[in-house]
């Protein structure tokens, strides 16, 4: 764990952070980078919505010279709320539900999310090919079409921990990765309670091609963060509901099955619900320990 020693208080309550002007939460950048010096670099502070305060900075760690956003951190209530529910029902517009039951998504439950470090792509196959030790015919990708394509790596569990292990970093708690996910949203999917035409769905929401910087810029979610429909590994085992949750964002016992976000792109062009729903903010699924997925480095940080 990363430990700064300073008062950085606005980087504990998004909504604090949000009231901050341009110059006050550049101010406070500035700070956090001469605390990190050494392992990390400010890049560049942008916010990806139309609420121009909802600024998201970015750092190149140096050993590994992946960009990794700050998050600032903040409650927000974990799981499948009443009005995701609607919104939901009235997308499907009255047809059966592709989910017998919403309960391993609920009870809905206020979570304390720390401040932290997540990478801002999930971990790319060529940098799986530089770090791991792989024969040249190694299957490593679900997603490239060919050799040049910059896409997510595809990784067991034992592969992304050899990963972990070597650069000092751990995945993203389940709390951590949809604290990431929402961007501060309660509707139904981070960009509202509408499914988007196909077009804006390849072009963003299931980018999974990483080449063009202005596209992944245009692609980001509310965090800023690139690729979120590839289907992650998270830390956690995975459990059947939250009915022994935690109000923080620690992890609950490492052992498979585990948790599994976002991997709507997997399964485009979608069939019916059972595909898109994979993009909701609160769906959650399980894997084993051999299937290869993606998944991120998160950095926690002491704020004290």
């Amino acid at each position: 764990m990363t430990v700064i020693k300073s008062d950085f208080c606005a980087l504990e309550q998004l909504e604090q952070w949000l009231s901050l002007s341009e110059d006050e939460q550049d101010a406070v950048v500035r700070d956090l980078e001469e605390q990190l010096r050494g392992e990390y670099v400010h890049q560049y502070t942008l916010s990806y919505t139309n609420q121009p305060s909802l600024r998201v900075p970015t750092f190149r760690h140096l050993p590994t010279g992946l960009e990794f956003n700050f998050i600032v951190g903040g409650q927000f209530n974990m799981g499948f709320s009443s009005q995701e529910e609607a919104a939901l029902r009235r997308l499907v517009k009255g047809k059966e539900l592709c989910l017998d039951s919403f309960d391993f998504m609920r009870p809905v439950h206020l979570v304390q999310v720390p401040p932290f470090l997540i990478s801002r792509f999930p971990l790319l196959n060529n940098f799986a090919q530089e770090h791991l030790a792989l024969y040249s015919d190694d299957f490593i990708s679900d997603f490239a079409e060919k050799e040049t394509d910059i896409v997510p790596a595809s990784l067991t569990r034992e592969r992304i921990e050899v990963l972990l292990e070597k650069f000092g970093f751990h995945l993203p708690s389940e709390v951590q990765w949809e604290y990431a996910y929402r961007g501060g949203t309660t509707t139904l999917f981070y960009w509202g309670d509408e499914i988007p035409s196909d077009e804006v769905l390849e072009q963003k929401i299931l980018l999974y091609e990483f080449s063009d910087s202005e596209k992944c810029k245009a692609a980001a979610n509310p965090f800023g963060l690139v690729g979120m429909s590839v289907g992650e590994w998270c830390e956690d085992s995975y459990r059947p509901d939250y009915t022994k949750a935690s109000e923080n964002e620690l992890p609950g016992v490492q052992e498979p099955p585990y948790v599994v976000r976002g991997g709507a792109a997997m399964a485009w062009p979608w069939q019916g619900c059972d595909e898109w729903i994979m993009c909701m903010s609160a769906i959650r699924e399980k894997s084993e320990f051999d299937l290869p997925l993606a998944g991120r480095f998160v950095k926690s940080i002491n704020l004290y």
